[in-house]
């Protein structure tokens, strides 16, 4: 099987069977950047927790039951370094956070080589 996320931020995953293509009863809405776990009994993804933090979240996966009450945070959370990406251990015993950084500035170069400035407008 295999598990697909198609559409906006409110559409729900999906899990299709590879064989003949039909989507298997089961869904995770707002989901995003989904993963197997290691066993196939849980898909782990990129999730907003009740004070819309996003995190990772692992949820069980049972063809044709509504699991929402099994979803489990993993990791993330953090305010200050939104998660946007992760990856997991084969083992399942460690995961890595991509985090999101938001840097404002607004810089000038000036004489940069290979580079030339652009053509002034004669009026």
């Amino acid at each position: 099987m295999k598990a697909v996320h198609i559409g906006a931020a409110d559409s729900p995953l999906q899990v299709v069977r590879i064989d003949d293509g039909v989507v298997v009863a089961f869904s995770i809405r707002n989901a995003f950047r989904p993963r197997w776990m290691l066993d196939g009994r849980a898909i782990a993804f990129v999730g907003l927790d009740e004070k819309g933090e996003p995190g990772v979240f692992a949820q069980d996966f049972i063809p044709g039951q509504d699991t929402t009450r099994t979803r489990r945070a993993l990791a993330g959370f953090d305010p200050e370094a939104p998660t946007e990406s992760f990856g997991i251990s084969p083992d399942g015993s460690r995961i890595t956070l991509g985090n999101q950084e938001f840097r404002y500035s607004l810089m000038l170069a000036e004489r940069v080589p290979g580079i030339a400035p652009p053509a002034r407008r004669v009026r």
